[in-house]
């Protein structure tokens, strides 16, 4: 018996992808809030096989013929899901501070926000350059802070003395990701200035 259309969308291999990248934000963020040794190394494993598989999903979906709006919904919150709930546990281990966090998660809002009413005017605002780079960059801050919590809390990384350095460069990595969101906002907020305004698409 052939499964429905609806069960194969829901357990499209791209689907399983963006639901493996929600069900893993919990498990680092427990990882942080609960530390023993290694589990910050643990965590950065988790988090960056977890990542990666938002460079797979699309293109196993486009490949496969298996666009749908479920997949688009998964793929684009199950990103935000996966940053912002690593993001938010970080500043409860201080190793980020609430302000940098809260900018980029305002900036998810914001142009969440600015994307939804171009959609209701029919109008699909694609990522941009600057919103990638945002996002790289956000990545590579918590796999880098994620490293340094291993080296603090008695994990592998501990004994090699680096976690000075980590802190250093993953603090670094976030600031620049806190500068590209801000821009990134504001080229997407300018670039809807007509919609927003009530003018032409």
């Amino acid at each position: 018996m052939s499964e429905s259309p609806a069960t194969v969308r829901l357990t499209s291999l791209p689907n399983l992808l963006g639901l493996a990248r929600i069900l893993a934000t919990p498990v680092v963020m427990f990882l942080l809030l609960r530390p023993f040794a290694a589990a910050g190394a643990i965590a950065f494993v988790i988090f960056t096989v977890a990542a990666s598989t938002d460079w797979f999903d699309g293109r196993i979906a486009r490949a496969r013929g298996q666009v749908t709006p479920l997949g688009i919904f998964m793929d684009l919150t199950a990103d935000k899901v996966l940053v912002a709930g690593i993001l938010i546990a970080m500043v409860d281990v201080d190793l980020l501070p609430a302000w940098m966090v809260a900018t980029l998660i305002i900036r998810e809002l914001v142009v969440q926000g600015v994307r939804q009413l171009a959609a209701s005017a029919s109008v699909v605002i694609p990522a941009r350059g600057l919103g990638k780079w945002k996002a790289f960059g956000t990545n590579l801050a918590i796999g880098a802070l994620l490293l340094a919590f291993d080296a603090d809390t008695g994990g592998p990384l501990a004994s090699l003395g680096v976690a000075p350095l980590l802190h250093l460069a993953g603090a670094f990595l976030a600031l620049m990701a806190v500068l590209l969101a801000v821009a990134s906002a504001w080229d997407y907020l300018r670039g809807a200035l007509p919609i927003l305004m009530g003018r032409d698409k």
